[in-house]
């Protein structure tokens, strides 16, 4: 009886501290600060380059001008006027890129340039009401998307 109690004492002992030591979770990869920042540069795993964000073509320039786009209007809702004309100024930049390459679409992506200047315009003279030339350039830009896919 006192042999098994020993026994009984001893394996739940060795269970204790098998389990105490995998508490903590086996350590990975991106334990070290250096790992998880190459980790969260790569998009946590994922190949940058089969993002078309990062693609040196037309459809890139138009999915980097759709995100500066965005975020001018967030610069807009928090008045913050300079902000938004930069990040519209980039979305014009995106575009004139786009041109270059002599996209197939050429004319929506002239039209889409036209739209930015009109919108860098009211954000200098700080127009208030660029909600509707917002929406007019995402969905430009959205169109743009969905017709370089075909």
């Amino acid at each position: 009886m006192k042999r098994i109690k020993l026994v009984l004492l001893f394996a739940s002992a060795v269970v204790l501290v098998s389990t105490a030591g995998c508490a903590k979770g086996p350590e990975s990869e991106s334990s070290t600060p250096t790992q998880a920042n190459k980790n969260a540069g790569q998009g946590g795993g994922q190949d940058p380059s089969a993002s078309p964000l990062y693609a040196k073509t037309a459809r890139g320039d138009v999915e980097r001008a759709g995100l500066a786009i965005s975020m001018a209007r967030d610069y807009i809702k928090q008045e913050q006027w300079s902000e938004a004309v930069v990040q519209l100024r980039a979305a014009q930049t995106q575009i004139d890129e786009a041109l270059g390459r002599k996209p197939p679409l050429k004319e929506q992506y002239e039209e889409l340039r036209t739209a930015i200047v009109r919108a860098i315009q009211s954000a200098e003279n700080r127009n208030k009401e660029m909600e509707s030339q917002f929406s007019e350039l995402q969905t430009r830009v959205g169109a743009l998307k969905v017709y370089s896919d075909q």
